[in-house]
């Protein structure tokens, strides 16, 4: 195989959905391929860095943050006579290799983002598209949304879908209940970043309708990224706890009345998978094509513009088993790692469906 480079400016970031995607896929396919087949680098202040057993992990230069992934990096990667691979939607300007787009939101949502934020994403996305030697993505629907937008071939699209297995590794940390006065089976728990697309406001809206029980919302919010802020007040009966320990979100997953996902737009939506991981079993979330594509009949929906009374009769009777079963780190890895042996073989052209 051409020698594949990971980008691993991942490991230097707060773990969210696209960080959790890379370090779970670069984890499983270090199981599956020979020692040194591929490599990491990582910039200089990584120090946190996972102890891979076959991929060779590399500190490479002087710079740090976006002036790493785009000069020091791809210096790198050209000087090795390599391939880079970038996981979480960013990719070197002068050399995009193969990216990962996870969803086309500053497309569909541009509102959401402040003005220096959509500008450098914008011509990131746009150079991804027109150049990468290959683009993955998490979903069919996320797929069909960067053909729409950017007339993408659908050959240069690979779908490597997320999953939740990292969610086993994880053990319950009650102490989360105890702190902010919870009972078991009495709330209702929405977890996402705080940012207008998550719908949090319609969280808010449900607590105002309905007094008399306890909402409870995780998650945080960078005002250099998101322009407008909330946009809503919070009412006496909804409890915003900040961003939580995995540990501390497994715990309120698993014991909540109910999980709340109502957001307007995404690629995949890790949380709700995660709550059905978790145990919880009464699961609402927005009634739009990529939900339906990975939950399919195994949650409730619910209209994202509008609090109806579905979240207080909502069907907890689901059997998860069948979703759950479609996605694991170890298939996306296989994936992943075919892809890669294929545009080798095949002089940068593969496609995995």
């Amino acid at each position: 195989m051409k020698r594949i480079i990971i980008n691993g400016r991942f490991l230097t970031q707060k773990i969210t959905g696209v960080q959790r995607y890379a370090r779970e896929l670069t984890g499983e396919l270090d199981k599956l391929v020979d020692r040194d087949e591929l490599e990491i680098a990582v910039p200089p202040e990584a120090n946190s860095i996972p102890m891979y057993r076959n991929i060779k992990v590399v500190k490479v230069g002087r710079l740090h943050g976006i002036a790493w992934e785009n000069i020091s990096f791809p210096i790198y990667v050209k000087r090795k006579n390599a391939v880079s691979l970038n996981l979480c939607n960013v990719a070197p300007l002068i050399s995009p290799g193969i990216v990962c787009i996870h969803d086309v939101k500053i497309k569909v949502r541009p509102k959401d983002f402040s003005r220096k934020f959509l500008i450098w994403y914008k011509m990131l996305f746009l150079n991804e598209t027109k150049r990468a030697k290959k683009i993955i993505t998490v979903s069919e629907f996320s797929k069909r949304e960067i053909i729409k937008y950017y007339g993408v071939k659908p050959e240069r699209i690979s779908v490597i879908p997320n999953a939740w297995q990292h969610w086993e590794r994880i053990s319950c940390d009650e102490r989360i209940l105890y702190k902010h006065n919870l009972q078991k089976g009495e709330f209702f728990f929405a977890m996402a970043s705080l940012e207008p697309n998550k719908n949090f406001k319609w969280i808010a809206e449900a607590a105002l309708k309905y007094p008399e029980h306890i909402f409870v919302a995780a998650g945080s919010i960078d005002a250099k990224v998101f322009s407008k802020g909330l946009g809503f007040d919070c009412p006496e009966n909804m409890k915003l706890v900040g961003y939580i320990t995995d540990e501390e979100a497994k715990t309120l997953m698993r014991d909540c009345k109910a999980f709340l996902f109502p957001t307007f737009y995404e690629g995949f939506g890790l949380p709700p998978i995660e709550a059905l991981s978790a145990g919880c079993r009464n699961i609402f979330v927005s009634d739009t094509d990529v939900m339906h594509e990975i939950f399919g009949d195994s949650v409730n929906f619910v209209e994202p513009f509008t609090v109806g009374e579905d979240i207080l009769r909502g069907n907890n009777a689901f059997d998860a088993r069948s979703v759950l079963a479609r996605y694991s780190w170890k298939k996306s890895a296989r994936l992943l790692y075919r892809l890669l042996s294929e545009m080798n073989s095949n002089n940068g052209d593969a496609h995995v469906s």
